[in-house]
């Protein structure tokens, strides 16, 4: 079992460049007694953003609705945070899942694919 803030504390201690294949394992290995388990805003914004973005993602997609957690103010990302190069910006609007997207996050649904 790995909660929501076993997730985010993951996050403080890797780079940008790493969050989303850490993101991607922990959805791959996410369950529905993990999602709903609001873990404390960590102060960095796209962290949380994120951590709330892939409860919600695992929300939706395997059981039919977001935690509730998941719309707080804090959890949202204000601007947009992009991990790819430039060139693929647009790309990465257009196929990021909404639950990301939402969260002014922009991943591209294949990258959440843990391999």
């Amino acid at each position: 079992m790995s909660p929501p803030a076993a997730l985010a504390t993951q996050l403080q201690d890797l780079t940008e460049r790493e969050y989303v294949r850490f993101v991607a394992q922990w959805i791959d290995a996410a369950t529905e007694d993990d999602i709903h388990q609001a873990p404390e805003p960590t102060g960095d914004t796209v962290i949380d953003a994120l951590v709330a973005g892939a409860a919600a993602f695992v929300g939706i997609r395997r059981h039919g609705g977001e935690p509730s957690w998941t719309s707080e103010p804090e959890r949202i990302y204000r601007g947009l945070w992009h991990p790819g190069p430039p060139g693929f910006f647009a790309w990465s609007l257009v196929h990021s899942p909404a639950s990301f997207r939402v969260r002014g996050i922009l991943i591209e649904e294949d990258s959440l694919v843990s391999v």
